[in-house]
């Protein structure tokens, strides 16, 4: 009987140690599932945070846009009542400022081969009455400064003043769009060096 108590013990041995294995086996493999399903929460808890983040990030960026572009849209019409109230308020400057601008970029432009060429003796002609209505409308507005009682240094005032104002507009507007640039794109309100 030996021999099959030590069969019988081995087959026992065997079978406790395979029973073993069974249960490690599905220990680690219980332990495994709960890693997995732990890690698959953390992951989902963390996606879910971060997409909650970059909503709020993209809603605070859209309505930090969007202030700023009010902003910028309010100086743009602010500045444009400023120069319509300095118009108002002097149109006989403002014109002859326009005529000055209009004749300094006209002076400016450069005269094309194919201008001269096409015009020739008519471009010339133009030229000569487009000066004699030049000094004619200078001669005019003197005349009519001089009836309104407006003095040359007067008019000189006024102009550098519409034209002092209206730089200041475009710089407040211009810095205005640039904030509202920085602001969109996700700068900050610190100019960078």
């Amino acid at each position: 009987m030996n021999a099959t108590s030590d069969k019988d013990d081995i087959a026992a041995a065997a079978e406790t140690a395979r029973a073993a294995i069974r249960d490690g086996i599905d220990s680690a493999r219980t332990h495994v599932n709960e890693a997995a399903h732990s890690a698959y929460a953390r992951t989902k808890d963390g996606l879910d945070q971060a997409r909650g983040a970059v909503s709020d990030a993209y809603a605070a960026g859209r309505d930090k846009a969007s202030d700023a572009y009010a902003t910028a849209r309010e100086k743009a019409r602010s500045a444009g009542r400023s120069a319509a109230e300095g118009i108002d308020s002097n149109p006989v400057a403002a014109l002859l400022g326009g005529l000055a601008i209009g004749a300094a970029i006209g002076a400016l432009l450069p005269r094309t081969h194919r201008e001269s060429k096409v015009l020739g003796a008519v471009g010339g002609k133009l030229h000569g009455a487009a000066h004699e209505a030049s000094e004619a409308a200078k001669a005019a507005g003197r005349d009519k400064l001089a009836e309104l009682g407006i003095s040359q240094d007067k008019a000189r005032e006024v102009m550098k003043s519409l034209l002092d104002g209206a730089i200041a507009a475009l710089g407040t507007a211009g810095t205005a769009a640039v904030d509202s640039a920085r602001k969109a794109s996700g700068g900050t309100d610190k100019p960078q060096s």
